[in-house]
């Protein structure tokens, strides 16, 4: 069940500037606005995120106006999610030139990956919108970004030395987070062949290192950080082990 999300907004600061003169019209979406938002604070031991609201005035605005949405990754990327005290508008004060809002949610869920959109608007004397923008934040991860490792031999290949095969072990990293100094070792009928170190692994990067051993009789296995110095999202899917009569030839 999802805990409730718990907002505490403070108003942080509203810079005093002359009057803009008056203008109406229809409000443009500006690519470009002067407004920002950041992540102010990210904190998995509270399991909340603050963020930071910025935005200046422009020609004939006499007011501006943010309001918050929370987003919450998912499968199709980031989505918003309900949050009791997000649906108001912030509003300046009239005739300031700059204003901002720090606004924190509480109750974050562990393991998941936050941001924050805001939506700006700029108003004239009258009251009419005359412009509008929106920004998001970076994100805010209740999590520690980690690598997950694989290996699994991809290729067997007889050599012009009797006996002598080579292995093709492919080696992939499907986490989040760089992997350094990562070992994959290939082991033919229980008895390791070798050892090779890889310097560095980046999320999403995959490799094909080439092995030379005996000829299987029984079984090989590749795997990648054999002795668990890694620390990794999981560790159940390191170690892959294929029966002799199963391996891909060339």
């Amino acid at each position: 069940m999802r805990a409730t999300l718990l907002i505490s907004p403070v108003l942080l600061v509203a810079l005093v500037a002359a009057m803009p003169s008056a203008a109406s019209g229809d409000a443009l979406t500006l690519d470009a606005p002067p407004a920002s938002v950041k992540l102010a604070d990210c904190s998995r031991e509270a399991h909340s995120a603050a963020f930071h609201g910025r935005m200046k005035r422009i020609d004939a605005s006499a007011r501006m106006w943010m309001r918050f949405t929370l987003l919450e990754k998912g499968l199709g990327g980031f989505q918003a999610v309900a949050a009791p005290g997000l649906e108001r508008w912030r509003k300046s004060k009239p005739g300031v030139g700059a204003f901002g809002y720090r606004q924190t949610v509480r109750g974050l869920q562990q393991g998941a990956s936050y941001r924050m959109q805001v939506n700006y608007r700029w108003y004239d004397a009258s009251g009419e919108l005359i412009a509008k923008a929106r920004r998001r934040s970076p994100p805010c991860r209740q999590f520690v970004a980690l690598p997950n490792l694989t290996a699994e031999v991809v290729a067997t290949e007889t050599t012009k030395v009797p006996g002598v095969v080579r292995y093709d072990v492919w080696v992939a990293n499907t986490g989040i987070a760089a992997a350094l100094d990562l070992a994959v070792r290939l082991s033919v009928d229980d008895g390791v062949v070798d050892t090779v170190t890889v310097g560095f692994l980046g999320p999403g990067e995959s490799r094909t290192l080439t092995f030379r051993g005996p000829e299987c009789t029984t079984s090989v296995t590749a795997a990648a950080d054999p002795d668990g110095v890694l620390v990794e999202s999981s560790e159940d899917d390191n170690v892959q082990q294929s029966a002799c009569a199963d391996l891909p030839r060339r």
